[in-house]
């Protein structure tokens, strides 16, 4: 009988890529953030040979784009060796940021390596130390930015004896032809394969926990706010026809934060200093709260800790405080993210504010009785309800116009289009409700 096998499961690293952030970073933190991709990198190989794996799997787009970085070439040809060196196996598709080009790698890779052809799919055996054979992994890498084959449908292994994986780089969509089309249902009938290392999309997912499991692990460290949380990898322990194990590994030097604080309900809330210092507290309270894993999945051993937090702050709420600003939100956040970096210069973890969003609106003290009193009132506080059933969602998204990209491709995004995502969308809807409620406010008041 087949022994349990250990490995990690990683993809997207797009080793090279920087930090999108508002301004430019304090010189104290920019290398941290150049380095940043290459850091998560070097942690997931460290991780490895901490935990003693059988092997390394990247699932795509490890490098940024097509033309690659030299440096980020070398960078994992030296870790790789390293690897090597340990005896563990690393095996490689290449995706839609990295596809496979004629002229061939920078630097010669160890023997370790192994980086699947983007011609035809192949199947390679995973043998442990004494030549046994432990499992075994096919995929295919892409040829070009685009990929339109079926590929997972020329996936083939000779038998069940061991543990097959399939590393696939795609959106999980059968209509989508920029990025391998295929769908759950087509992935998870196949018995022949018991675990779908997927690579793509950059949150961490488990599709199924079965037979066949299918993964994203995530991004392991994010660029931006679209990329938020402890980025990582899965560490999976699996046997021939038997659910796996899940564990998650955070290895993100850098992790972006939104968070949202609520001025309404405060009456130690008088002026701008006040709103400094309770922002000053909940930073430092956020450094000493543990991160949220996605998923709920348990932490695979090993502590961790970021090295610091790019944070946007959104500010909500009806509050005298608003009244303070009214008209000048734009100058009261700049000013909140000037003493907000001053304020917490120093901190370990590092706690940089990239932006304040100020959201707030005028206190209505009168709303509960109106909207008691009159039923028509009711109607129309609450009508924004209405578009948060998914069968009114599509007439909703028309009314608000072309500029919105209401399924964007997070690849390709329109640049003349705003990406409309789930909580883009309910802080519209918040928004409009807030407005409604004031109209009746003021109308109530003229009666």
């Amino acid at each position: 009988m087949a022994r349990k096998i250990r490995f990690l499961h990683a993809a997207d690293l797009h080793l090279g890529s920087l930090l999108h952030t508002a301004d430019k970073l304090p010189a104290g933190l920019q290398e941290l953030a150049a380095e940043a991709t290459m850091t998560a990198f070097a942690r997931i190989c460290a991780a490895a040979v901490t935990n003693r794996v059988d092997f390394l799997l990247f699932a795509g787009d490890l490098y940024d784009r097509e033309a690659r970085s030299i440096r980020a070439a070398r960078f994992l040809a030296e870790k790789c060796r390293e690897l090597n060196e340990e005896g563990i196996p690393v095996y490689i598709i290449a995706g839609n940021h990295d596809p496979r080009r004629e002229e061939g790698e920078f630097f010669d890779l160890p023997g370790n390596v192994r980086v699947f052809s983007a011609d035809e799919a192949e199947c390679r055996e995973v043998k442990d130390g004494e030549g046994k054979l432990i499992a075994r992994v096919v995929g295919q890498s892409y040829r070009s930015r685009s990929e339109s084959r079926k590929m997972h449908e020329s996936y083939a292994v000779p038998d069940q004896g061991v543990c097959n994986i399939a590393l696939l780089h795609t959106q999980l969509e059968p209509g989508n032809t920029n990025y391998v089309p295929s769908s759950l249902p087509e992935l998870t009938s196949r018995n022949d394969i018991h675990y779908w290392a997927l690579g793509h999309i950059h949150r961490c997912r488990i599709l199924s926990r079965g037979v066949p499991a299918l993964a994203y692990p995530g991004i392991p460290q994010g660029r931006d706010f679209g990329e938020t949380g402890p980025g990582g990898c899965l560490l999976v322990e699996m046997a021939p026809g038997e659910p796996p194990d899940f564990f998650y590994l955070p290895v993100a030097p850098v992790v972006w934060k939104r968070v949202e604080f609520s001025i309404a309900g405060d009456p130690s809330l008088q002026n701008l200093t006040d709103l400094e210092n309770l922002l000053i507290e909940k930073a430092a309270e956020l450094a000493a709260t543990p991160l949220k894993i996605p998923e709920g999945l348990p932490v695979a051993a090993g502590g961790y800790q970021p090295d610091g937090y790019i944070l946007q702050w959104i500010i909500t709420g009806r509050g005298e405080l608003h009244n303070l600003w009214a008209g000048q939100e734009e100058e009261a956040a700049t000013e909140l993210v000037a003493a907000l970096r001053r304020r917490l210069e120093g901190r370990e973890p590092f706690l940089w504010t990239d932006a304040v969003v100020i959201r707030t609106a005028r206190p209505l003290p009168r709303i509960e009785e109106l909207l008691a009193k009159n039923l028509v009132f009711r109607e129309l506080a609450e009508v924004t309800a209405h578009f948060q059933d998914p069968a009114h969602r599509e007439q909703l998204l028309a009314n608000l116009g072309r500029i919105w990209e209401p399924a964007p491709d997070h690849e390709n995004l329109a640049e003349e289009r705003f990406p409309l995502d789930e909580e883009t969308l309910a802080a519209i809807i918040d928004r409009a409700r807030e407005l409604i409620l004031e109209r009746l406010v003021a109308w109530g008041e003229k009666r």
